[in-house]
């Protein structure tokens, strides 16, 4: 049994010696937003605000932004001073939308988002955290609040998969205050459809190819049953 466990350590301390340290390379935590611009209200109330969609993210100046460069929110604080640390470290930075709540309050929303950030060691290196985060930002669309935080072991599985392995366990959500509600946290069928339609541009077209098809297909059977039945 004392072979086995010194063996394990070595296995270990070879794997450490073998894959970048966590705690240097790696960073990934929640952050609820309740200020947010006018914009950001109506765009996160909106259609096209997918749970696990990703965010654009103005690096310069720290800020959420819509893909027209409108500014949904400034982030301050903490976590600008976190952010700021690794955008000065050319940190790559993805920000995917967790969950909305809407407030009675202002009738307006809160987020949850998720910050996955890391440091571009190389293009494979790139590929596999990038790889990674899609992963993860399939899981909050499904519902679920996945742990971001890893640890070694769980960020050697990450690189040694090429971004493959994501099986961090649920973390409980942050608890509402009495005028929030759960507005969204995880996608519909239909916002299912939206989101791959985004993604792909060709889905976009090949949906709205079908929805003319269907839409003249009931044209013409509505002509033929009153004009020619």
């Amino acid at each position: 049994m004392a072979e086995q466990i010194e063996a394990a350590k070595k296995h270990r301390k070879a794997q450490e010696a073998e894959f970048p340290g966590v705690v240097d390379s790696y960073d990934g935590f929640y952050l609820r937003l309740d200020s947010l611009s006018a914009e950001g209200n109506r765009f996160f109330l909106g259609a096209t605000a997918i749970i696990g969609s990703r965010l654009s993210f103005d690096r310069e100046n720290i800020q959420l932004l819509r893909d027209d460069g409108v500014v949904l929110a400034q982030i301050t604080g903490s976590p600008a001073e976190r952010l700021a640390k690794h955008l000065a470290n050319k940190w790559s930075v993805n920000v995917f939308l967790s969950a909305t709540y809407f407030r009675s309050q202002d009738k307006s929303a809160v987020v949850d988002l998720a910050f996955i950030c890391w440091k571009p060691l190389d293009a494979e290196f790139e590929a596999t955290l990038q790889s990674f985060s899609q992963n993860l930002a399939n899981r909050f669309a499904a519902g679920d609040r996945a742990a971001l935080k890893l640890s070694q072991d769980q960020f050697i599985k990450v690189l040694q998969s090429k971004g493959a392995w994501y099986l961090t366990p649920n973390t409980k959500r942050e608890p509402l205050k009495k005028d929030l509600v759960v507005y969204k946290n995880r996608r519909s069928g239909t916002e299912q459809a939206t989101g791959y339609a985004l993604k792909h541009r060709m889905g976009c077209n090949i949906l709205a190819s079908i929805f003319w098809v269907a839409l003249i297909a009931v044209i013409v059977w509505l002509v033929w049953y009153f004009f020619f039945r």
